[in-house]
């Protein structure tokens, strides 16, 4: 869904919404028409052309009553610079400091549980990764903001609004807990010389019979990926995530873009079918074509050895990765392939219906969540509102330092992408046709223990320690384990959540996952 087509939806369903609460001089209550309340009012509790003046006028209003003078706020390693940038606006406009405090990203998850079991006080935000939202909410640590993005109208929607279905992926159990500010869908990036150069273009042509061009299918990629591996050259067709922790993903992404959930709706797994064994089969007959650090490395690994120029064809990766790939050494970064690499639409599967299904994964990511124990909540969410607001959000996203990556409409600018690679255009079509295709990683209650069981497995089959079928049959049993623990009707029910909300709309339709209850429906046109 392009910028303007947004906007019309988002005029039309206002439109339909005050004709049907009008119709037949029947004034209908946001209650009764959505059933779980309407989650943005007509008219906000202050006055503000936008977000951003909503939050600062309403900080001015709350800070006589602020405890203390400081917000403290927990973030992970590598964010911080955004945070760093905004804060002497946020001084000189409310009288408002923020304190920061930074951790490793792994040590990210047990801090909050920590202040979930210890009931702290000791920071009023913290930006997890969404993944951890749900049990972060059971544990009693997280504030519901839907009350407040009701209050001050948090402005989810519009022309320079979220790109579905990011907003949703701050929610659980259809209240909003966080609000999304890193664009974390895991792009194809390609070498557009070594595509476009005419002697491949022939010699690829006359082996596979068809035309070297970005890969629509999977099996043009990995057609790709073995055309270009020459071992005695040193060229390798790809860097695929295959190592400890980003195994899973891979795999998830071949299994998805066969149509197929790792859990059904009823909470059974799915990932020992017929797909399942497919997918993981796919990934240990690629291996040989992939980069040797692929089997160990992180994305630091796969970033530096991209973007360095190490004769790496295919990468998977973050926004981020654009920019890695275009910042030369002069421009403050170790690119030697500036100008040659391209930002593409992910490829997938054609369906027995005909449909070619697209998914992208978005992983990682960060959200503003407020402590529930904080004695300045509704300040903190104020202030969260500030920095995800249009107006805000685009100054500090390109800081050097920010670590964080497109998500709003107005994010996808000239002005902004140029900052991230010469094909700014090429970027733009590219990352919001994967955010508009994207999918989350299993936000329920477990999601981490879930995707380590799967990611252990994963690993073991590439490895040759397990057979694909017998591995991932393991993992079934150790998902049915973990869902039992935590109880089938209520993981169903967040599953259900995640599914017909924080996936996008053509996965939805071609999966027949449903659609999002009424409140998301608002919220994406508010």
């Amino acid at each position: 869904m392009n910028r303007d087509e947004y906007k019309k939806r988002y005029e039309m369903n206002r439109r339909q919404f005050l004709k049907l609460a009008g119709a037949g001089g029947v004034a209908l209550s946001s209650a009764s028409l959505l059933g779980a309340g309407s989650l943005f009012p007509a008219h906000a509790a202050v006055e503000g052309k936008n977000a951003e003046e909503r939050a600062i006028n309403a900080l001015k209003e709350l800070k006589p009553k602020m405890k203390g003078d400081t917000l403290n706020i927990l973030l992970p390693a590598g964010i911080e610079g955004a945070f760093e940038t905004s804060k002497p606006w946020l001084l000189d406009t409310t009288g408002i400091k923020v304190n920061i405090t930074v951790i490793p990203l792994n040590e990210l998850g047990t801090k909050c549980m920590n202040l979930a079991v210890t009931r702290s006080k000791a920071f009023d935000m913290m930006l997890p990764s969404p993944y951890s939202i749900p049990d972060l909410v059971e544990a009693k640590l997280l504030a519901d903001l839907t009350p407040w993005a009701k209050k001050y109208n948090v402005g989810f929607g519009g022309p320079d609004g979220v790109i579905p279905p990011l907003a949703t992926i701050g929610m659980y159990k259809e209240k909003l807990y966080g609000l999304y500010t890193d664009g974390d869908e895991n792009s194809l990036h390609l070498r557009r010389d070594w595509l476009g150069e005419p002697g491949n273009q022939k010699a690829f042509a006359d082996k596979y019979g068809y035309k070297l061009e970005p890969p629509v299918l999977w099996e043009q990629l990995f057609d790709q990926i073995k055309f270009f591996t020459d071992k005695d050259k040193g060229t390798w067709g790809a860097w695929l995530y295959i190592s400890p922790y980003y195994a899973k993903w891979t795999f998830m992404q071949l299994l998805v873009s066969q149509g197929v959930l790792p859990l059904d709706l009823d909470m059974k797994p799915q990932i020992a079918g017929p797909e399942g064994v497919k997918a993981l089969n796919e990934l240990i007959e690629v291996k040989p074509y992939l980069h040797p650090g692929a089997t160990t490395g992180g994305w630091s690994e796969a970033y530096k050895a991209y973007a360095e120029g190490a004769n790496i064809y295919a990468e998977y990766g973050w926004p981020s990765l654009i920019k890695y790939s275009n910042m030369t050494k002069e421009m403050g970064g170790f690119s030697k392939i500036r100008g040659k690499h391209m930002t593409a639409k992910v490829p997938g599967r054609k369906l027995k219906d005909g449909t070619i299904l697209r998914p992208c994964r978005n992983t990682f990511s960060w959200v503003y969540t407020i402590n529930r124990y904080s004695p300045n909540q509704e300040i903190a969410y104020l202030y969260s509102q500030w920095m995800y607001s249009p107006t805000i959000s685009v100054k500090v996203l390109p800081v050097s330092g920010g670590y964080m990556d497109p998500y709003r409409y107005n994010h996808m600018t000239k002005e902004l992408l140029e900052q991230y690679t010469p094909y700014w255009e090429e970027a733009k079509e590219a990352l919001i046709f994967n955010i508009n295709n994207s999918y989350p990683e299993l936000q329920i209650r477990g999601c981490e223990e879930y995707q380590t069981r799967l990611d252990e497995a994963v690993i073991a089959a590439i490895q040759g320690l397990k057979k694909p079928e017998a591995a991932l049959k393991e993992v079934e049993q150790q998902w049915d384990e973990i869902t039992e623990r935590y109880g089938r009707e209520e993981q169903k029910e967040a599953w259900k959540f995640v599914t017909s909300s924080m996936f996008g709309e053509d996965l939805r339709k071609a999966m027949n996952l449903g659609n999002p209850p009424p409140i998301v429906e608002e919220l994406l046109s508010a």
